[in-house]
């Protein structure tokens, strides 16, 4: 487990002799103990900043792309977003269920979701699922394009549901589908299909016998969309190949995106123009620090490597005492354990692959 900014200042502190800090002195301290917060800070800092793609600092990021709309703001994506891997971009049709995986920040949750009857639970069984007992839940799917037709994938474990989607919460009205399962212990994959009759629909899973039902996946977008991997262009290139389309007075510039491209205001580009609202993109990205500030925040520098932030945190302190021979020790440690963490995190084992 992760230590707390409180236990990192005060190795430091330790190291340094001085008065060590409680969580209720946290606020008031004082001289060195201050200078200390800041210098942990600075040691995550300098450790995240000497590497541009650590794996501890590695996202998955989804963006819905809008019609006519060509350029899109990193903090579209995230606020703590540093850089895009755009080796890892690709176009899928849009996902209209949110929390469709029943999972939050790594935990069950069924947020998004909302009770019909009875009283749907999260739950970590057989995966982060919803669990339904004598209970019903719905979700609303909005902006749907009516006349479209819609996918429908459930993966669901335990007992027999009825999963419905229609034009009111709870309704039927659309589709109605009953999954049977043979073995309560089985995972079933279902799919259907749906035609839209209006832009918002429901869906809703019900279990009425009593049983246990877990639905770990349902995910809902539009049928005749297939994913495929954006190329990526360099700001160059498109200029010198694409600028002249997508700013002509022509639809020819609208289509679906085959490449994506960054410009040097941190905005990702899309061309052709993104033709539907039905399209998203999924792609991984590496995040920005945000300092710590409550004496129980922790840091996002796996726990194995906390010595090397220590260190150079002893560095800065002795750097402010003029102490330049014991800077220079806890330099080096600093950078022995910045060059172990490429060692262990990013070096990758080679291998020969025809092309």
């Amino acid at each position: 487990m992760a230590s707390t900014y409180l236990v990192l200042i005060n190795n430091v502190l330790r190291d340094l002799n001085e008065v060590e800090l409680t969580s209720s002195t946290f606020s008031s301290s004082r001289g060195i103990q201050t200078s200390v917060k800041d210098f942990v800070n600075r040691g995550i800092t300098d450790i995240i900043n000497s590497e541009l793609n650590w794996p501890f600092t590695r996202a998955g990021g989804t963006l819905d792309l809008v019609s006519g709309k060509q350029l899109y703001d990193y903090a579209t994506v995230s606020s703590t977003l540093k850089y895009l891997d755009y080796d890892t971009v690709f176009l899928q049709p849009k996902d209209y269920v949110t929390n469709g995986d029943f999972e939050v920040d790594g935990s069950a949750s069924i947020t998004s979701w909302t009770t019909v009857s009875g009283t749907p639970a999260a739950s970590s069984k057989f995966g982060n699922t919803m669990k339904l007992t004598s209970a019903s839940a719905t979700q609303a799917l909005s902006d749907l394009i009516v006349g479209k037709e819609y996918d429908v994938i459930v993966k669901l474990t335990g007992a027999t549901t009825v999963v419905t989607i229609g034009t009111s919460s709870g309704g039927s009205q659309t589709t109605s589908e009953t999954i049977t399962l043979s073995n309560a212990n089985d995972s079933s994959y279902t799919t259907f299909s749906f035609t839209a009759t209006a832009v918002t629909h429901y869906i809703t899973f019900t279990e009425s016998s009593g049983s246990n039902a877990y639905v770990g996946l349902v995910t809902v977008t539009q049928a005749d969309i297939n994913p495929q991997k954006l190329k990526f262009l360099t700001y160059e290139e498109w200029n010198d190949n694409y600028r002249e389309r997508d700013t002509a007075t022509s639809v020819d510039k609208i289509a679906v995106p085959e490449y994506v491209y960054t410009t040097y205001n941190d905005e990702i580009g899309f061309t052709p123009i993104p033709d539907s609202d039905n399209l998203s993109i999924k792609f991984d990205y590496y995040t920005t620090h945000t300092d710590l500030s409550s004496h129980d925040d922790t840091s996002i520098v796996p726990t194995r490597f906390e010595p090397v932030i220590i260190a150079r945190a002893r560095y800065y302190a002795f750097m402010l005492r003029s102490d330049l021979q014991n800077a220079q020790f806890a330099n080096q440690e600093y950078q022995d354990g910045v060059k172990r963490m490429r060692v262990e995190l990013i070096n990758r084992k080679n291998y020969v692959r025809a092309v």
